[in-house]
């Protein structure tokens, strides 16, 4: 998947009500326009500056897009499964105790990650169901994800950043531990994680809007 293939799919096909929440999270912060007007900030405008942003991340860290595609993939992996429960043993002569919900929907994420080369699809899939998880941990306290909830109306992007945000290297560690991702440069492969996690968001709404009509 190339960058261009990417921003096609999370921008150029969404509605405008999706298109315009995607814009308020991401002008400002992540992504700017020095000398054009709000108002002129079109679909291709907007989807052509992002795929700037890619391209400048590309020329100083020399990684293309599907490399930063798997990071994000990988980083989501990595916060999820600190808060799934154990797999369930049987002890002695005692049949295997049902698999936790949320443990088998993780697996299943897993599976569409080992794809060669994931779809935007395959990618979107996978987004659901780690950001739903994701979102019971932090409905439990960032505890142990008591309920696993598909819907996509429970999920919650801000709460999903600012957990993300205030996640430790190594897992749930002592207060000083660094973060797991270093956002303060613009132009790193974390930064990206959070633009491509924003833009998984809005489009995984869209598909499910589109889906119920």
């Amino acid at each position: 998947m190339e960058a261009k293939e990417f921003v096609s799919s999370a921008i150029k096909t969404v509605d405008k009500t999706t298109l315009a929440a995607l814009k308020e999270v991401m002008i400002g912060e992540y992504i700017s326009f020095s000398f054009v007007e709000e108002k002129a900030i079109t679909t291709d405008v907007f989807a052509e500056k992002v795929c700037d942003y890619f391209e400048k991340l590309e020329l100083k860290t020399g990684e293309k897009f599907e490399k930063l595609a798997a990071k994000y993939a990988d980083d989501w992996e990595e916060v999820v499964k600190r808060y799934l429960p154990k797999e369930p043993s049987a002890k002695k002569g005692e049949p295997v105790p049902p698999m936790p919900r949320s443990l088998m929907y993780y697996k299943r994420a897993l599976e569409i990650k080992s794809s060669r080369n994931m779809t935007i699809k395959q990618l979107a899939d996978y987004s659901r169901i780690m950001m739903s998880l994701y979102m019971g941990s932090i409905r439990n306290n960032m505890k142990e994800v008591a309920n696993y909830e598909f819907a996509t109306e429970k999920l919650d992007l801000e709460k999903i950043i600012n957990a993300l945000k205030a996640e430790k290297s190594g897992g749930i560690l002592p207060i000083g531990k660094k973060t797991l991702f270093d956002l303060e440069e613009l132009y790193c492969p974390d930064t990206a994680t959070f633009i491509i996690s924003m833009m998984m968001y809005y489009l995984i709404k869209y598909m499910e809007i589109k889906g119920e009509e």
